[in-house]
């Protein structure tokens, strides 16, 4: 009997105008109602909309927790006090920015952002340049050219540019050269992200359970993503929406008929949850 959904957010919870939907809405109150943990699990930060997401859903209650930071953190949903946390190692990040910095020579500048337990760090800002301190209400720093200098634990670093292609090639690019520490992963159409070769989505998902006294095989996981593919792996059952790509809908173990613009969370719930598939 499943017991946990973990899902993701753009491209599966979120519909293509970024909003969850009437019909996802009813279906998470119904499965928080019968007693289902229903995580959001997000390449985003807490403080990026997921904890905002959360409040919203009626998910910010004492034992339930959101997956963040593409399994680089887990963090109570009441408090936001951090429950587990895979960071990228300094050193490692020192390594991302003086390999990346390389990259600018003949491919152009990108913008870097850090993000740490504590603080917003970002380089060349004018290459991406979004409201991400006015949603937040945090203010980045500058990024100081010895990582060590920043506050807290890094939970993940990303590099980004407007033009058409450029976060692809990028990614490409280090793929060939990516220090040992860090895990990469595309997030089309604009940024690359950089995280602890520890942190997955699948793993964050299987710390979870066990802090909740789960099995594996009590868990369901939705996704469309890169990465998303260790979560529809690990899971007990695996579902991939139908707008996922092909490489990641390989790896699920079901490929749902529906979008993320029919209600796809709601439809899993139905099957799995309240159905009869969930005996």
């Amino acid at each position: 009997m499943y017991k946990l959904i973990a899902t993701d957010l753009d491209g599966t919870l979120f519909n293509s105008q970024g909003k969850v939907s009437e019909g996802n809405r009813r279906a998470i109150r119904k499965a928080v109602e019968q007693g289902v943990k229903f995580v959001l699990c997000s390449g985003r930060a807490p403080y990026e909309g997921v904890s905002a997401l959360g409040e919203e859903l009626g998910l910010n209650s004492p034992g339930n927790y959101y997956i963040c930071c593409s399994g680089g953190l887990i963090v109570e949903a009441d408090t936001l006090k951090i429950a587990a946390g895979n960071f990228l190692p300094k050193e490692t990040a020192q390594e991302l920015l003086r390999t990346g910095e390389g990259f600018f020579t003949d491919m152009g500048k990108a913008a870097v952002r850090l993000h740490t337990t504590e603080k917003m760090y970002v380089k060349n800002q004018d290459v991406w340049d979004n409201d991400m301190e006015q949603r937040t209400g945090r203010k980045f720093l500058p990024l100081p050219e010895d990582i060590r200098q920043v506050e807290g634990e890094i939970t993940k670093m990303l590099f980004l540019s407007w033009e058409e292609g450029y976060a692809m090639r990028f990614y490409d690019r280090m793929e060939e050269v990516l220090p040992e520490g860090a895990l990469g992963y595309r997030m089309p159409p604009a940024l690359a992200e950089y995280v602890s070769v520890n942190a997955n989505k699948g793993r964050a998902v299987a710390q979870l359970a066990a802090i909740l006294g789960l099995s594996p095989e009590e868990t369901v996981c939705v996704g469309d993503g890169w990465n998303d593919i260790s979560m529809l792996e690990a899971a007990g059952l695996g579902v991939a929406v139908r707008n996922a790509p092909e490489e990641v809908a390989r790896h699920a173990d079901v490929v749902l008929e529906y979008t993320n613009d029919e209600d796809a969370v709601a439809k899993v719930l139905e099957r799995y949850f309240f159905g009869l598939d969930n005996q």
